[in-house]
């Protein structure tokens, strides 16, 4: 009777063991749901990069970390989500941001990466993502604490100007309206070619074109292609003028309250999507190019970009000043 009870207790010991230990692995494994908010359509290269990243979340947190996103500006645009994120108790947790919506928070080195002819090409840029100079640029949000952290940096192609009526050269855009969505640096660019900068949102840019509020605008091919804005404006001249540079960004206050587990999964699907990027975007680029020639897009070539370059000379110093020796370290990397 005695050998009864006590195998008894050790099988309730056993149970009681393994129970416990399941109810501490379900509670460390909680599932966490969280909201990222895109501008571009779902279709687009912008979200392309953001699937590649959730999709590496979810598979390296087993499915305990969701990320749900939000396309086509639902959330807002980059100025709107912004404000929400740096508030405290963010609904939304993560979103692709332009560097230069950062830059309005006194990130003054994010401003590096708005000034124009900075990349030389996208091998220039995919040094510099992986370079301790991206880091730098990554962080110093966090540092500066406004709200949020950046994770990893990525491009969308080149950006080239666009417009309702052809464009040929450096004559042509005098005083014409250009789009500025909100940059100091596009606003002294717009100026340097004798453009008239109008502030527009991105969710009003269609619009704006097709009512005429603005004659110009700029994008990157597969971006203008997402959002059908060949079928207002046609006419793009190819002057590559700045790289679209893009960023991922989580909110501080979330980071903060991540396991350091979690942490390093969102550490290393960036550096994933971020590779994801390297390899899609100058195809995606080729393919939308291939398809506007096929629905009318008149393409013009730069013939000579130091014409460009020269007449945006006061622009590209003056933003640099501020930060000149890493952005100096930036341009060494071309080489």
């Amino acid at each position: 009777m005695k050998r009864i009870i006590s195998s008894l207790c050790i099988c309730i010991s056993l149970f009681s063991f393994v129970a416990c230990k399941d109810k501490r692995n379900t509670k460390s494994e909680k599932k966490l749901t969280l909201t990222m908010a895109e501008p571009n359509p779902g279709d687009s290269i912008s979200a392309w990069i953001d699937n590649a990243f959730i999709e590496k979340v979810a598979e390296l947190s087993h499915g305990t970390i969701e990320i749900q996103l939000h396309t086509n500006g639902i959330l807002g645009d980059n100025t709107s989500v912004m404000e929400v994120m740096t508030k405290p108790r963010s609904e939304i947790h993560l979103a692709r941001i332009a560097p230069a919506a950062i830059a309005k928070y006194n990130c003054e080195k994010h401003e590096l990466l708005d000034i124009p002819f900075t990349f030389v090409n996208r091998e220039h840029f995919w040094k510099f993502a992986s370079s301790q100079f991206a880091q730098a640029i990554l962080n110093e949000p966090y540092e500066m604490k406004i709200g949020v952290k950046g994770l990893f940096f990525a491009e969308e192609g080149f950006r080239h100007f666009f417009s309702t009526k052809e464009l040929e050269s450096i004559a042509d855009f005098k005083g014409k309206k250009m789009r500025n969505a909100g940059s100091a640096i596009m606003n002294d660019l717009a100026i340097s070619l004798k453009c008239e900068p109008v502030s527009v949102p991105y969710s009003e840019l269609y619009a704006a074109l097709q009512t005429g509020v603005i004659d110009i605008a700029e994008q990157p091919i597969a971006n203008y292609f997402a959002n059908h804005l060949n079928k207002i404006a046609p006419y793009m001249l190819l002057d590559g003028h700045q790289l679209g540079v893009t960023e991922v960004v989580i909110s501080s206050e979330l980071w903060d309250k991540l396991t350091k587990e979690q942490q390093k999964i969102m550490q290393k699907a960036a550096q994933y999507a971020g590779e994801y990027c390297n390899k899609v975007s100058q195809e995606a680029e080729n393919k939308s190019r291939l398809t506007l020639r096929t629905e009318g897009v008149t393409f013009r070539e730069v013939k000579d970009i130091k014409e460009w370059r020269t007449a945006c000379a006061d622009v590209i110093h003056g933003a640099a000043k501020k930060n000149f020796e890493l952005y100096a370290e930036i341009e060494k990397l071309a080489k």
